[in-house]
């Protein structure tokens, strides 16, 4: 009785084997014909579609996720807030922020120093959050109150692209 256990125990852990080997041949043929049809239908090369490939902005540039401000991942029921009213924030550093999660005032108010040495880092816009206090306007902008420059916004007095 137990030689034939035995005898089964053994034929199963070859069986496994076997399937584990076969399985991983399969999966890595299939896997380089999924590229290349890919490839072909996009008339890129198997290397340029690595290099062009994301999944989230935020893993773009390689950067640590330590200092990455409180972000939403769709705006409030209210909608968004016009970012362009911060002094700095220009029609396409408004869509960046968005597409970070960033979409109000409240936000933008929570920030400390090494979020904002992220975003300018994230952004490559050196020193622009800090020199332009957008903090500090984003405080006073969620209270509902204005500052001098989103007044101008507001106003049409500046143009905000």
């Amino acid at each position: 009785m137990f030689e034939v256990a035995s005898q089964i125990v053994i034929n199963l852990v070859i069986a496994c084997f076997i399937g584990f080997v076969a399985g991983y041949i399969v999966a890595k043929s299939r896997n380089s014909k999924i590229k290349a049809i890919d490839s072909e239908k996009n008339g890129n090369s198997i290397d340029e579609q690595k290099t062009r490939t994301s999944i989230n902005p935020i893993f773009k540039k390689g950067f640590s996720v330590d200092n990455k401000p409180l972000v939403l991942s769709f705006p409030k029921s209210s909608g968004k807030d016009n970012l362009k009213k911060i002094k700095g924030i220009n029609s396409k550093i408004e869509i960046e922020l968005n597409n970070l999660g960033i979409y109000h005032f409240e936000q933008i108010a929570k920030w400390s120093n090494k979020n904002c040495d992220w975003i300018e880092s994230f952004l490559d816009i050196p020193g622009c959050a800090k020199n332009n206090q957008w903090i500090e306007q984003a405080k006073i902008l969620q209270t509902g109150n204005e500052t001098i420059y989103s007044q101008k916004v507001e106003d049409g007095e500046i143009e905000v692209d």
